[in-house]
């Protein structure tokens, strides 16, 4: 019975590796072999990416399931889904580091995806890379971090009116949010950007380094987070609903190679 045991655990030991590896192993590749899946693993649930719903969003959209299958298990009559879709909470957010080249590059490669460029000749295909080169070197990422957020669409496409913090200024956003790491250091705000409307992201800039020249993050770091204040996610703030306290992120599975990938 104790070998039995021990074996168990072992093999449940080696498929959670096996699963952690697997899910790993297609960084490996060059980004243009990624898969339309590995792309969007990355920027919605990774290293560097979080997706997070209330508890209200949850609930909300757990309700909405319940009411679409029985609205299409019905034969007539009933509310339409589509109209009630708005009714069920709100809506998730993501949270990506882009001034990480992997968010960048999955950004690229859900691009060359929908573009074909798997297909393309090399001439076409230079053509392309040469459009996106700006985007994925990213000049203003050597000098800060840059985080965005993004309110998501339901299944329905419903219930994303406007982004998240559209209504927001740079001076209603700093000194409301910082990055802090696990000594206790933080980074305030530098610059934000509001989104333009539905589907667009707000825009959070962090500078590398403080007046000193030392840098904020180094691979010796267990961990970071984005943060907001207390106070700013009050009843006052009509996107305080949306998002969490903090959102966490680990700086040894940011690690790829040598390289602390943020």
């Amino acid at each position: 019975m104790k070998f039995k045991k021990s074996l168990l655990i072992t093999l449940v030991w080696l498929s959670c590796l096996t699963c952690t590896v697997s899910a790993q192993k297609f960084l490996e590749k060059p980004f243009q072999k990624w898969s339309k899946d590995d792309a969007i693993k990355i920027l919605s649930d990774s290293s560097w990416a979080r997706t997070y719903q209330s508890t209200e969003g949850a609930a909300g959209a757990a309700a909405l399931q319940v009411s679409r299958e029985q609205n299409q298990g019905a034969n007539s009559g009933g509310s339409n889904p589509r109209s009630t879709a708005r009714y069920f909470g709100p809506a998730p957010v993501v949270i990506r580091l882009h001034s990480s080249l992997m968010v960048r590059q999955a950004l690229i490669r859900i691009q060359q995806i929908t573009a074909g460029y798997d297909k393309m000749d090399e001439k076409k295909k230079a053509e392309f890379d040469e459009q996106t080169k700006g985007f994925l070197g990213c000049p203003i990422c050597q000098n800060y971090y840059v985080v965005t957020i993004t309110k998501t669409f339901d299944s329905s496409s419903e219930g994303v009116e406007e982004g998240i913090f559209q209504r927001m200024t740079v001076e209603d956003m700093k000194g409301n949010v910082y990055l802090e790491n696990d000594k206790g250091e933080k980074r305030e705000l530098v610059q934000f950007t509001p989104p333009k409307g539905r589907g667009d992201s707000a825009v959070f800039f962090f500078a590398r380094k403080d007046d000193k020249g030392n840098p904020f993050l180094t691979s010796q770091d267990k961990e970071f987070k984005f943060a907001f204040k207390n106070d700013f996610l009050t009843n006052k703030n009509p996107y305080a609903y949306l998002v969490p306290r903090t959102f966490e992120f680990k700086v040894s599975k940011m690690m790829v190679g040598e390289t602390l990938e943020f």
